[in-house]
C-alpha cells in the first residue's frame, strides 16, 4: 500500500539530488554526403555498362533552333519540370516553383516546396542559353532544405565507375563558456550620474543574417555560407560538380565532398587519403565560416546618447548608474562572454554506388546488396577481386586518433540448430565513437567513426561586467573631517536605535516572566517620575 506521506517529488535513492548533465548535444547535427570514386579498371565493367543512353540531351538538341528550344523550355517549366528529355537530371515528383510561376502566370502546377532565392530568379532564357550550350539543369536540395540549382556539363563518352557514398554527420557539443575581448571601458567620477545603452548584433535583420552561424543559430543565411566553404575547400571542381547529379532525388543528403582512392594491388585502407582530406576540408570550411560569423557578433555600449529601446529586431537595453562615492571615481569594464563549441565530423552509414557519366545510370545500394550490385556491372571473373578490395576499405578506416576501426561486419545467419545457412555484409549495429573534452572532462559519444574533432569559438550577445573603485582620494583634509564626522553621527544614531530596541525587549521579558522586582529596578532607570501639579 502506498505511503500517503510520501511526496510528489523525491530525490534519487540515498537522498542524492540530481546533477545537471553537460553532456546533452546541441540541436545541431548536420548530414551530408561524401564520394569516394574507387579506381577500378574499365577492363572490369561490362560491355552495357559503357554504352551511351539512347535519349541525351545532345541528341535532342541537334538541329533544334533556340527559339523552339524556349517554348519547350517554357512548358516544361510551367508543368513542372516533367520534360524527361530536356530535365532527364530532375527526378523528384513535385519539383513546383514558385518563381516560375510568377514569371509565367498561365502555369497550373501550385508551388509546394521552399526554394532558394537563386532557383526563384530562374527563367527560360536562362535554361535554354545553358541547354544549347549542351549543360544539364540540376535542382536539388540544401543543408537547409530548400531548393536551388546548378549546370553540369553533359558527359561526351561514358565512364564507368564505382564509389563509396559516406554518410557523415557535423555534430556541435557545448564547451567552455567564459568572458572574452574587452568592448568597451569607461569611468565616473564621485557623485556622477549616466544613462547606457547595450545593443547587440541583432539590431538590423541583415547583420542579424551576416552573424549567424551552423553551431547557434542555423538559417538559410548560415547553411549556404557554410556549404559555400565547402565547395571553395574542393581540389577537383568539375569532380565535385558532378556528384550534384547523383542525388537528384528530393531526399538525398547535401553533397560535402568527392574525393578518390586507389583500391588495387592488395593495399588495405587506400581510401583513408581521400577521408583524411575531406575531414581537412570540412574543418577547414568550419573554421572559416565560424571565423566570419562571430566577427559580425558585435555588442556596442554607448553612454553619450539615449538609445530607444525598439521591437521587432532590435536589442537595445538601458539602465541609469550613479557613482554614490564623494571622493572616488568608479570605473567599469565590459567584456563579451565567448561560447566554445566541439564539432565532431562522424562517419555514420555508407553506401556503393555506380555511376557512367549519364545521370540515369546511377545506381546505389547498402552493404547487404553489394554482392547484387557487383554482379549486376562487373564481369563476372572480377567479382570477387572487387568485393574484397571494397571491404578492406570499410574494414580499415583510421578515426580522428589514427586509430584503424571497422565500419563493417560479416552477419551470419543461423538455423534452429545453430547451424550457418548463409552470411551477408552489413554496417556495424551501434557502433559508438568517444570522445573525451580534457578541459571539462566531458565525455562525447556519437554514432559511427569520429574522423575530426575540432573546436571553435564564438562570441555571444551576453556580456559581464566588472567595476573597480579607484584608489585616488579626491577630498581635501577638511572634507575628509567632514566625511568622518558625518560617519561618526551615523553611527552614534544607530547606536542609540539599537539601545533602544534592546530596552523594549527587556521590558518586555519583565512583563512575559512577571518579575516584579526586575520592573521596580527597570522603573527607577528608564521610566522619569511623574511630577504632580500642586492645587
Amino acid at each position: 500500500m502506498t505511503n500517503k506521506n510520501d511526496p510528489m517529488i523525491k530525490l534519487e535513492p540515498g537522498g542524492k539530488a540530481p546533477i545537471l548533465s553537460y553532456n546533452v548535444p546541441e540541436p545541431t547535427s548536420y548530414s551530408g554526403s561524401n564520394y569516394i570514386e574507387l579506381d577500378i579498371p574499365q577492363a572490369y565493367f561490362k560491355t552495357n555498362t559503357k554504352q551511351i543512353p539512347i535519349v541525351t540531351l545532345a541528341k535532342v538538341l541537334s538541329g533544334a533552333d533556340q527559339t523552339s528550344v524556349k517554348n519547350q523550355v517554357s512548358r516544361a517549366m510551367k508543368t513542372g519540370f516533367y520534360d524527361s528529355q530536356l530535365f532527364g537530371n530532375i527526378r523528384m515528383d513535385t519539383v513546383n516553383v514558385h518563381a516560375i510561376e510568377k514569371q509565367n502566370p498561365g502555369m497550373t502546377v501550385k508551388a509546394n516546396q521552399p526554394v532558394d532565392i537563386q532557383l526563384e530568379n530562374l527563367n527560360a532564357d536562362i535554361v535554354t542559353g545553358r541547354l544549347m550550350n549542351k549543360e544539364i539543369l540540376n535542382i536539388y536540395q540544401t543543408m537547409f532544405g530548400t531548393y536551388t540549382y546548378n549546370f553540369v556539363p553533359e558527359p561526351q563518352k561514358t565512364r564507368p565507375r564505382l564509389m563509396l557514398v559516406e554518410t557523415y554527420r557535423l555534430s556541435s557539443y557545448l564547451g567552455n563558456y567564459g568572458a572574452g575581448r574587452t568592448i568597451k571601458t569607461f569611468s565616473l567620477l564621485p557623485g556622477e550620474k549616466t544613462t547606457i545603452s547595450v545593443e547587440t548584433y541583432t539590431k538590423t535583420e541583415s547583420t542579424t543574417k551576416s552573424a549567424s552561424s551552423i553551431f547557434d543559430s542555423f538559417s538559410n543565411e548560415s547553411s549556404d555560407d557554410f556549404e559555400k566553404s565547402l565547395q571553395k575547400e574542393q581540389s577537383n571542381k568539375s569532380a565535385y560538380n558532378e556528384t550534384f547529379s547523383y542525388h537528384a532525388e528530393a531526399e538525398a543528403k547535401a553533397s560535402w565532398g568527392w574525393g578518390s582512392a586507389k583500391v588495387s594491388g592488395g593495399v588495405k585502407g587506400g581510401s583513408n587519403s581521400a577521408r583524411e582530406e575531406f575531414a581537412k576540408n570540412a574543418s577547414s570550411a568550419t573554421s572559416k565560416h565560424a571565423a566570419k560569423a562571430s566577427a559580425k557578433r558585435d555588442v556596442k555600449i554607448d553612454t553619450s546618447y539615449e538609445v530607444k529601446e525598439k521591437t521587432g529586431v532590435e536589442t537595445s537595453i538601458q539602465r541609469e548608474i550613479e557613482n554614490i562615492n564623494v571622493s572616488r571615481t568608479l570605473n567599469f569594464v565590459f567584456r563579451q562572454m565567448n561560447q566554445e563549441f566541439i564539432t565532431l565530423l562522424h562517419l555514420v552509414d555508407v553506401r556503393v554506388a555506380f555511376f557512367n557519366g549519364f545521370t540515369k545510370s546511377y545506381e546505389e545500394v547498402s552493404i547487404p546488396d553489394l554482392d547484387s550490385l557487383l554482379n549486376k556491372v562487373l564481369i563476372a571473373s572480377k567479382v570477387n577481386e572487387v568485393r574484397k578490395s571494397i571491404v578492406d576499405e570499410l574494414t580499415y578506416i583510421y578515426d580522428y586518433e589514427d586509430k584503424s576501426c571497422s565500419f563493417i561486419e560479416e552477419k551470419k545467419v543461423k538455423d534452429k540448430n545453430g547451424t550457418v545457412t548463409h552470411k551477408y555484409l552489413r554496417v556495424k549495429k551501434d557502433e559508438v565513437s568517444k570522445y573525451k573534452d580534457k578541459a571539462t572532462t566531458t565525455e562525447i559519444a556519437v554514432p559511427g567513426i569520429i574522423l575530426s574533432a575540432k573546436k571553435y569559438v564564438l562570441r555571444t550577445e551576453g556580456i559581464i561586467v566588472d567595476a573597480l573603485l579607484g584608489q585616488g582620494n579626491a577630498l581635501d583634509e577638511y572634507s575628509n573631517r567632514l566625511q568622518e564626522e558625518t560617519n561618526r553621527a551615523k553611527t552614534l544614531a544607530n547606536d542609540l536605535q539599537v539601545a533602544k530596541i534592546k530596552r523594549e525587549e527587556m521590558g518586555q521579558k519583565i512583563i512575559k516572566d512577571k518579575d516584579e522586582t526586575a520592573a521596580e529596578i527597570y522603573k527607577k532607570i528608564f521610566i522619569p517620575p511623574v511630577e504632580v501639579e500642586s492645587e
